[in-house]
């Protein structure tokens, strides 16, 4: 794993506040694929596939062992194999430390 650049730590930090990749831009005066691109880079630099498995890598959170049923590294107490969206780490966003 290599740390991310100081700049991909700010569009991360920006993206997971924010929580959309237009309001990120938006907050840090630059375009959506500015964002997209640092964001890409950072996920391939530190090992991980997205934002959640970016933000337990960084220390910003913990995500359980288990996968459940449906894919989520979360516990899931929806039924079997359903198919909707769990919300990612914007669930957990006020643990982010905003420092």
């Amino acid at each position: 794993m290599t740390d991310p650049t100081p700049a991909q730590l700010v569009a991360f930090r920006a993206y997971v506040q924010a929580g959309s990749l237009k309001e990120a831009a938006h907050v840090l005066g630059v375009s959506v694929g500015s964002v997209k691109r640092h964001l890409t880079e950072m996920y391939a630099r530190i090992g991980v596939s997205g934002a959640m498995e970016a933000a337990a890598a960084l220390g910003w959170v913990t995500l359980p062992g288990e996968t459940a049923p449906c894919g989520w590294r979360g516990s899931c107490s929806r039924p079997r194999g359903h198919r909707g969206h769990h919300g990612g780490f914007r669930a957990i966003i006020g643990k982010v430390e905003t420092a």
